[in-house]
């Protein structure tokens, strides 16, 4: 990351207030401002976490915090932060302390911070049986076992009516249960058979046992928290970038030298590149292709679902101009390379007398269709990966999309007709983030883990075939 002593215009950020109040009190004034006692904190969001955390360094070596009010966890702590005549609030409790010394009157240790709800949830079980479609259920959980307000729920709707039956899992264990199986309400969905009214019609012969069959549609949701709230949403409707679903601020870049004033605002201080491609991980994981297998305990019926990512890909959002799936890739997914088999125990599968059919009203059986899909989904998204390094930028949230620009590492002459790199620029989905606070020097910093799943501008071409 560029140095604190540069942009400091850019990186300006005062925090005004950290609040601490003792456990169970929840009074107008907090009992201590641990303003001028906090080094620094950094502030933590992702996009396969409900939770969202911060790490936060005191330095007590007056207040003697740790004798005078022991802290023994569920502490909240509120931060007031200004950053470009904005006030932002994070809210936390207090979960862990670590590495703590003591020497010369002064104790300096590491408060680890997590949003309220993420406690909350641990001592919670949900026991209930739930009917609804899966958004439904996402929705009447974290509202009557998690006491969410409905303004902090950003949830898109799905399809296919299930009956759950919960086995006392967590808020958050049943939801992530929940994220493999459910389908967008926009979704493509299969055609069904007339004999089974309940799976896609394609069928192919399985290795691995009697005909089995081919999955096809979109699928899979992200659940996570964020500043703002929940989100429970699909990830072709993160990869969207319309009206709705705008990119947030302006275009990022990547330039040498300095850049003074506002314009540094904008301005990519570092890249990295890491871990951009993992061909073994994502056959491993079964990124292109799978075999799994379903065997119903209640009914005896045993059925097979074989998924291909070439079936899938133009069915899905790309975040690139990339059109077509990589010769490499598309090879591969005629060869499934991860083989998983799950017993149906009724717990998020309709069994019933009633006859599964399409109608987003109704039960729908052919969700275990997409559960290969919906782990291809997620892993695909990994095709390209970078993490940048900005001066502050406290309006981002996890899961927003932003666009980037890079230049193009090309002789002087043909960069004056193409600037940026038409296949490393583009629009990015925000899969970690990170803002790192230093108090004492009024700065701020962010952190971007950036994903998508194609390469190239979305108005250019890409060479990717």
């Amino acid at each position: 990351m560029a140095s604190e002593s540069s942009n400091v215009y850019a990186s300006s950020c005062e925090v005004k207030s950290i609040g601490l109040w003792k456990a169970g009190e929840d009074n107008a004034q907090p009992y201590v401002n641990l303003l001028y006692m906090v080094s620094g904190f950094q502030y933590y969001e992702e996009i396969t976490s409900p939770a969202y955390a911060a790490t936060m360094v005191v330095v007590d070596n007056s207040e003697n915090i740790l004798s005078k009010m022991p802290i023994q966890g569920f502490e909240k702590v509120v931060v007031q932060v200004e950053h470009f005549g904005t006030e932002y609030e994070y809210n936390f409790r207090i979960a862990n302390i670590v590495n703590r010394t003591t020497a010369d009157r002064q104790s300096i240790y590491t408060l680890y911070l997590l949003s309220e709800e993420a406690l909350y949830n641990e001592g919670i079980r949900v026991n209930k049986i739930e009917l609804g479609t899966p958004s439904e259920i996402v929705s009447k959980v974290l509202k009557e076992y998690l006491s969410v307000d409905a303004t902090g729920l950003d949830i898109e709707e799905s399809q296919g009516r299930i009956k759950l039956l919960p086995t006392k899992k967590t808020p958050f264990a049943l939801i992530r249960s929940l994220q493999s199986k459910t389908i967008s309400k926009k979704a493509v969905t299969p055609k069904t058979s007339e004999k089974s009214r309940s799976t896609p019609i394609s069928t192919v012969k399985s290795d691995v046992g009697s005909d089995a069959q081919k999955a096809s549609g979109t699928a899979g949701y992200l659940f996570f928290r964020t500043r703002k709230g929940f989100v429970y949403k699909s990830i072709d409707k993160l990869a969207t970038v319309d009206e709705d679903n705008p990119v947030v601020g302006e275009i990022f870049y990547y330039t040498p030298g300095k850049i003074e004033g506002t314009e540094s605002l904008y301005k990519i201080q570092e890249i990295k590149y890491s871990n951009e491609m993992n061909m073994m991980k994502k056959l491993r994981d079964g990124a292109f292709s799978s075999i799994v297998s379903f065997f119903d305990i209640n009914t005896g019926k045993y059925e097979e679902f074989v998924y291909s990512l070439s079936d899938t890909w133009n069915d899905m959002v790309h975040m690139g101009s990339q059109t077509n799936l990589p010769i490499g890739q598309a090879t591969l997914s005629q060869y499934p390379s991860r083989v998983m088999s799950t017993i149906v125990n009724n717990e998020n599968w309709y069994n019933g007398k009633d006859v599964p059919t399409n109608d987003p009203d109704s039960f729908l059986d052919y969700q275990k269709a997409y559960l290969s899909q919906s782990i291809s989904r997620l892993g695909i998204m990994g095709n390209q990966q970078m993490t940048i390094s900005l001066t502050g930028h406290l309006e981002l949230c996890a899961g927003d999309r932003i666009e980037i620009r890079v230049p193009n590492q090309v002789p002087d002459k043909q960069r004056e007709k193409e600037q940026w790199d038409p296949e490393q620029s583009g629009t990015f989905l925000i899969k970690k983030l990170n803002h790192q606070f230093t108090v004492s020097k009024r700065t701020v910093y962010t952190v971007l883990e950036l994903i998508r799943d194609s390469y190239g501008i979305k108005e250019g071409e890409s060479n990717v075939n």
